[in-house]
Order: C-alpha cells, then sequence, then structure tokens
C-alpha cells in the first residue's frame, strides 16, 4: 500500500495555475493600440464600394487616392479614440462595426447608400415592409462581417492606465490625429476640394462614418421636430415713413443677388481683362472694398440678410428670426424672390418666391441648371404686376453666377470672349488659364444679366427704379494651388472674401430722392461688407425701426441733400 501513496498524493495535486488561466495568457494591449487596430480593421473591410469608387472618379491620381485613403482611416481612428475609454471602448467599437456592416449590406445588394433619408424612410417603414428586406443572405453577410470584431473584443485584452496618465495619452492622440488630419488636407486641398464638390456622393460609401454622421443629423432633426424652437420675430415697430421729398412715384429696386463673384475680376474694378463691357457704359458705382461675411452660400446668404453682423454671425439665431425681407415687408414693402441658385437657405421662406431652376420646358435650362438669362426674361411678368401698384417693391433677383467647378456652363455661346475654356470638373487637371477663362466667362454673362436689368428698369418711368448687385462670396482659381471657396474665414484668401459690390440709379430715382451723385461716388472708395445690406435696404425704403443703424447705411447720407443736389 505504500507503493500507492505517493501515487494517490499526486493525484490531489492541483494543476498548475498557468495551466487553467489559458486564456488569460494573452498580453495586454493599449487602449489606443486597440482604437488604432480598431480603425484599420473598419477602414479596410467596411469600405470595398469607397475604395472602387475613388479608382473610378480619381483614376492615376495615385496622390488624391492615398490622401482620401488617409482621411477615412483617421476619421475613423478618432472616432474610437474619442470612446477609447475602458467601460465603453469595445461597446462603441462593435455597434460601429455594426452600423457600418449593415450600410455595407445594403450598398452592395441593392445599390443604396444609407443616408438621412434612408434612415428616415426606415423609420417610417411598417413592419411588413420592414421584414421583406430581412433574409438569410442578409444574417450571413453580417455574421462574416461580425466575425472580425467579436474576435477581437474577445481575444484582446486592454489594459487599466492610470487617470492622469490615459489622459494625457488620449490627449496626445486626439491632438495627432487632428494636425494629421489638417496637414493632409492642407496639402492636397488643390485635388480635395474639387473632387468632394464633383463627387460629393462618394463620402456616403465612406462608412462607418458617414452612416454614423447620417443617424445623428436624422436625430438632431428628430429633437427639433419634437422640441422646436420659436421663431424670434424681429423689427415689429419697423414702419414706413412718408417721403422726404414731394415725389409720388413708389420705388422699384431690384436686388442681385450673385454667386461665386469676385471683386478683382470685374473690369469695373480695374481687372486687366474687360470683362464687365455693358456695365462699364452705364452709371454704375462700384464699391471696391466690399467683403463678404463667409466663404460660402450657406453661410453667407443668411448672413447678409440677417441684423446680425460677420462677427456676431450665428446659424441657428438667423435661420430662426427675421431677416430684413420679413421687416420690410412687415412695413409694407412688397417683396418678391426669383431664385436661379439651389434655393435661398431659408432667406425668402415667409416671402412670395419663384424658383426658376425648376423650370423643364426653356432652352437656357439643362440637366437641373439653367443660364441666368431665365432671371431678366421672367422679371419683366413682375413688372408689369406693379403698373398698377402704389407700394414701394423690392424683387431679389438669386444668381447661379460664377458657381464651380463647371464655370463654362454659366455663359451662352455669344458669351463666350476667352477660350480655350475649361471643362472638366476637376480643375487640377486642367492649365489655370483654362479654368480663368471660364471663369472670366460667366463674369461677362453677368455683366449682360446686369445690363439688361437696368435697361428693363430704365423703361418703367412711372417709378423711381434702382438696382443693387452684390455676391456672397468670392472664388479661388488656382491661386498657390488652391480652388472653389468655403475654407474657414481666418484662412480663407482674399480672393475667396472680397466681392464686387455695384449700385445702378434711374434719373427718376436720383431726381425723386435729391441723390448727390458726388457723394455716392466718394462713398465708393469706403470699405462695405454685406453688414451693410440689413440698414441700407431699410434707409432705401425709408424704414423706421430700433434695429436700423445709420453708420451702416451705404447711401442715406447722400440722399435728400437739397443743398448739394446735383
Amino acid at each position: 500500500m505504500s507503493d500507492l501513496t505517493p501515487t494517490a498524493h499526486l493525484q490531489t495535486v492541483p494543476l498548475p495555475r498557468q495551466t487553467i488561466a489559458f486564456n488569460h495568457s494573452s498580453p495586454l494591449w493599449h487602449p489606443l493600440w486597440f482604437a488604432f487596430v480598431g480603425a484599420l480593421a473598419m477602414t479596410l473591410l467596411l469600405n470595398t464600394p469607397f475604395f472602387d469608387a475613388i479608382q473610378a472618379r480619381a483614376a492615376g491620381q495615385y496622390s488624391l487616392q492615398l490622401s482620401l485613403v488617409s482621411l477615412l482611416f483617421l476619421l475613423n481612428f478618432l472616432l474610437l479614440t474619442l470612446f477609447s475609454f475602458r467601460p465603453v471602448q469595445k461597446p462603441v467599437f462593435l455597434l460601429l462595426f455594426l452600423l457600418g456592416s449593415t450600410a455595407l449590406y445594403f450598398n452592395t445588394s441593392y445599390g443604396v447608400v444609407i443616408d438621412k433619408s434612408m434612415l428616415q424612410n426606415a423609420l417610417e417603414t411598417d413592419p411588413a415592409e420592414a421584414q421583406g428586406l430581412l433574409s438569410g443572405g442578409m444574417l450571413w453577410q453580417l455574421t462574416k462581417l461580425m466575425l472580425f470584431p467579436l474576435l477581437a473584443v474577445t481575444v484582446i485584452r486592454t489594459k487599466i492606465v492610470r487617470n492622469k496618465r490615459f489622459l494625457l495619452h488620449w490627449l496626445a492622440a486626439i491632438l495627432l490625429i487632428i494636425l494629421t488630419l489638417l496637414s493632409i488636407v492642407t496639402i492636397n486641398y488643390s485635388q480635395l476640394a474639387p473632387f468632394f464638390r464633383n463627387f460629393r456622393e462618394v463620402r456616403y460609401l465612406a462608412l462607418p462614418v458617414s452612416t454614423l454622421s447620417a443617424t445623428v443629423s436624422l436625430a438632431n432633426n428628430i429633437r427639433k421636430t419634437a422640441f422646436p424652437v420659436s421663431f424670434n420675430q424681429l423689427g415689429l415697430d419697423a414702419k414706413q415713413l412718408p417721403a422726404a421729398t414731394s415725389s409720388t412715384k413708389p420705388k422699384l429696386i431690384v436686388l442681385v443677388v450673385g454667386e461665386t463673384a469676385r471683386a478683382d475680376h470685374f473690369g469695373l474694378n480695374g481687372y486687366v481683362r474687360n470683362t464687365t463691357p455693358q456695365l462699364s457704359a452705364l452709371p454704375v458705382y462700384s464699391f471696391k472694398q466690399a467683403s463678404s461675411c463667409g466663404t460660402a452660400t450657406a453661410h453667407s446668404l443668411p448672413c447678409m440678410f440677417s441684423a446680425l453682423s460677420r462677427t456676431d454671425y450665428i446659424e441657428s439665431t438667423a435661420k430662426n428670426s427675421s431677416n430684413v425681407l420679413d421687416i420690410l415687408q412687415h412695413a409694407g414693402v412688397e417683396v418678391s424672390w426669383l431664385d436661379n441658385n439651389s434655393g435661398c437657405k431659408g432667406v425668402c421662406d415667409r416671402v412670395p418666391s419663384e424658383f426658376l431652376f425648376e423650370q423643364q420646358n426653356n432652352s437656357s435650362c439643362d440637366k437641373g441648371q439653367c443660364l441666368d438669362s431665365v432671371l431678366s426674361e421672367r422679371l419683366p411678368v413682375y413688372l408689369s404686376k406693379a403698373n398698377t401698384a402704389t407700394k414701394d417693391r423690392l424683387i431679389v433677383l438669386h444668381q447661379l453666377g460664377s458657381h464651380g467647378p463647371e464655370y463654362y456652363r454659366r455663359s451662352a455661346i455669344t458669351d463666350k470672349a476667352f477660350v480655350p475654356e475649361c471643362q472638366n470638373k476637376q480643375l487640377q487637371l486642367c492649365s489655370q488659364q483654362d479654368v480663368i477663362n471660364a471663369y472670366d466667362n460667366s463674369i461677362i454673362a453677368t455683366d449682360q444679366l446686369l445690363a439688361t436689368v437696368i435697361k428693363q428698369l430704365s423703361a418703367a418711368k412711372d417709378y423711381q427704379t434702382a438696382m443693387l448687385y452684390v455676391s456672397d462670396h468670392g472664388e479661388s482659381l488656382g491661386e498657390n494651388g488652391i480652388y472653389l471657396h468655403g475654407l474657414p474665414y481666418w484662412m480663407a484668401p482674399t480672393a475667396q472674401t472680397h466681392i464686387p459690390l455695384l449700385w445702378w440709379m434711374s434719373e427718376n430715382y436720383i431726381t425723386g430722392q435729391k441723390v448727390n451723385t458726388s457723394c455716392i461716388q466718394q462713398q465708393t472708395e469706403q470699405k462695405a461688407s454685406h453688414d451693410n445690406l440689413f440698414h441700407t435696404l431699410l434707409a432705401i425704403f425709408n424704414v423706421q425701426t430700433t434695429m436700423r443703424e445709420t453708420q451702416l447705411e451705404l447711401f442715406s447720407q447722400c440722399q435728400n441733400d437739397l443743398s448739394a443736389y446735383k
């Protein structure tokens, strides 16, 4: 029996700890390394359609392709880094991967992208319709795609880093990612800007960033619907004062809002090319030192009509408050808006409006875009409506102007004074001179439009007529490798913020308002900006309100000057 004792003893000895703790023998990863690997996996495994799209649309442009892939990886890395805190890191990673996998399935299976509209449709789909989209194939596809993330969160263990030390690592990683993103955008801006403008649909294929962005946007819309912001009615004290002169003729003012016109390409402002041959022969006053509120239409358009200055502008405040058109209408001025752009960005929502670019049967229109001649063709209809009117009128014409990158489509054959033109959406693939030729021809088309409007207003003898033209922002044409517009204001070149601002008056207006034209000419040498528009329009129509600031009016000190009138 003694021989059995050692054996019995050995049978009771427990197995070594490392044998039963095999699952915990893998090395510990820093949470930021996990975020890096997770971002790399999301970028490579979920973005086959994205890679195909950029290869098709940027064929042979390997630098651009590398930049686009790098940007997507860095955005995914930034996203995972933001949520790299231990309790939430792995759940967030799984959720993002699932969002991206679902979007990838619908794209590869049905050819659809998951944007905000598609998510809205999904929410409004009834159970029967939703069930029709669910299938065993979808489940199998999602299962295959989710194998890696599930394996990763199971096998990879992340270490616990002390709070202060981790916070330093976290902040350093975020700063490094952002700086790298900015560097790539800055260095490759001349390629990236036209690519994203020409092929906006590609961004919907960038997963899971685009799906998350659409989800957040939809959630924000739902929140706004559930908790609407009350509209702030401004200028309720506004009223038109009696005319300071004896003239009884009503005023009829046309405000032309230009698009993407830069001041230094106007012949009136000393440009080497005479891009404004017709306006140069007319008594037009050009304010040569005018600047915009922003560098993009979505910002500048609401800003220029709001009571807020450029430095004080807040989009949510402006869009939920009365603008100068609302106040003029409240005071008794008849306001109309004719649009040949992509819309008025909410500015004309409460005044009579017509969107001419929606016309289907017009020889001036092609593929949903029209030459600006449709504005001068439609304007006489509005002028005829004023024949029996006794109220003052303001008619706003919103141009398509020089909107890029297809500058060549903004001018008619008869306006093409400078050739050859760049006809490639990717402007960097054209010579800079060809880009400038196409752009300058679009300015000639604007000259044609404005001269026609002036001719039409000159014929309205029963009214005091005038025209004000101002562009929403400027445009870069390849200087220092920069194209188009939309750069942050603080870093935008002057080409994107220096805008043309023109003023014309009929003889009836000059006589009726007792305008000192020499005074107007002197004013053109002073600095002006979009900040002046709100107060200048109130002054033109003699509307009194506590919101009106005399020091921001462009012309009022030159009107009703009986002693200096000439």
